[in-house]
């Protein structure tokens, strides 16, 4: 691959990639927002009970957990409402903004049980944290894959709990990066190569097995630009949130310069391909002529010689 052309689609793959990785990067921003309120919560119960505090902690921890799991098509809230029997955590379609569910959250299996049993809450799902000393008994709680051991250091050093979500999201964010642009980059790769190989088999260049060859390589080459320079565009946001909306104006611009250096790359390829047909087809037909005339005057010498 021509390293300056390899250049251009590198632009083009990281503003491809930056759209096509929203749902990652919402994901990584709402554990942000979750992580900041949690900080928050802690500060203002730093005087309350630890009972009260691991409460309060479960219940972001979780947040943060699923929002992590479920991806970026949901957006997971923490309501903070103190009415009687409201809901702790709200699930709900980030796009039709459509609750999907609403959970209740108690430290405590035995508690949660005995909410499950009373019927207070309504629709909503109970949850507990897992692997405590007695586990819930009642088959309508939920357990949470948050610990209860988690629950515990989180209540105590909430700034290392939240650090290890908001690190996981922001390596997910650019593995998903480097996913989808690998996807694009090996795509535009073959289909650049794949044109001008097959074409070349075509005015018989070249034999078929070379073709294949050679648009396997690029492949595989343009994958890796593609993966790698995608990877680095999206560690930008994963780790400078504050720099996304700068990122948003670059990446529709690399997308625009991109897709016309890519269109107009085609272009070129196929304005070749008819040159050098028409290339032939003169030569051929010099060829011709050149043999013609040779021949006619041959047959003058002959005459005259004779």
């Amino acid at each position: 691959m021509d390293e300056q052309q390899s250049v251009k689609r590198s632009d083009f793959f990281m503003g491809t990639s930056f759209y096509l990785n929203g749902n990652a990067r919402f994901v990584s921003q709402n554990i942000r927002d979750l992580g900041s309120k949690f900080q928050i919560k802690m500060v203002e119960q730093s005087n309350s009970p630890i009972a009260c505090r691991e409460g309060f902690a479960f219940e972001f921890l979780d947040a943060m957990d699923q929002q992590f799991h479920l991806g970026g098509k949901v957006q997971v809230d923490v309501l903070g409402i103190n009415g009687k029997n409201s809901p702790d955590i709200q699930i709900r379609d980030r796009f039709s903004g459509n609750v999907i569910r609403e959970q209740q959250h108690k430290r405590s299996a035995g508690l949660a049980d005995n909410a499950a049993k009373s019927g207070a809450y309504g629709n909503q799902e109970i949850r507990t944290p897992k692997q405590q000393a007695q586990s819930p008994k009642n088959s309508n709680v939920q357990e949470s894959n948050v610990s209860a051991q988690q629950v515990s250091e989180g209540a105590k050093r909430p700034l290392k709990a939240i650090r290890q979500y908001q690190i996981k999201s922001a390596i997910v964010e650019v593995s998903h990066a480097a996913a989808t642009g690998a996807v694009a980059g090996g795509t535009v790769a073959i289909l650049l190569s794949g044109l001008t190989h097959f074409l070349a088999v075509e005015r018989g260049e070249i034999e078929l097995d070379q073709a294949i060859v050679a648009t396997f390589l690029s492949g595989l080459e343009g994958a890796l630009t593609g993966g790698v320079s995608s990877a680095a565009f999206a560690a930008i946001p994963a780790f400078l949130p504050v720099l996304v909306p700068v990122l948003h104006i670059v990446s529709a611009s690399l997308v625009a310069l991109g897709a016309y250096q890519l269109v107009t790359q085609i272009g070129q390829i196929l304005d070749h391909h008819s040159l050098t047909q028409c290339n032939a087809v003169l030569r051929t037909i010099h060829h011709q002529e050149s043999k013609f005339f040779e021949a006619r005057a041959q047959r003058v010498v002959n005459y005259l010689l004779s």
